[in-house]
């Protein structure tokens, strides 16, 4: 197992202390999954607006990044 492999493992596994809650990695995933729930509904209903609203969202968080 390299670094990065040992890495994630430790983020996503559950904590073996009473009252802690599951890893960082899983309480992300609810999110993250939701959106892509979201995308597929939307694709499925009507594909170019799936990809009209997808490189808009790329093109947004590009300018985001760069912008000065």
């Amino acid at each position: 197992m390299n670094v990065v492999d040992g890495f994630l493992m430790r983020a996503a596994a559950s904590r073996n202390e009473i009252g802690n809650r599951t890893g960082e990695l899983n309480r992300a995933f609810r999110y993250v999954y939701a959106v892509r729930h979201a995308g597929k509904a939307l694709k499925a209903w009507n594909r170019t607006v799936y990809y009209v609203v997808k490189w808009c969202l790329f093109g947004g968080i590009t300018v985001a990044i760069f912008w000065h």
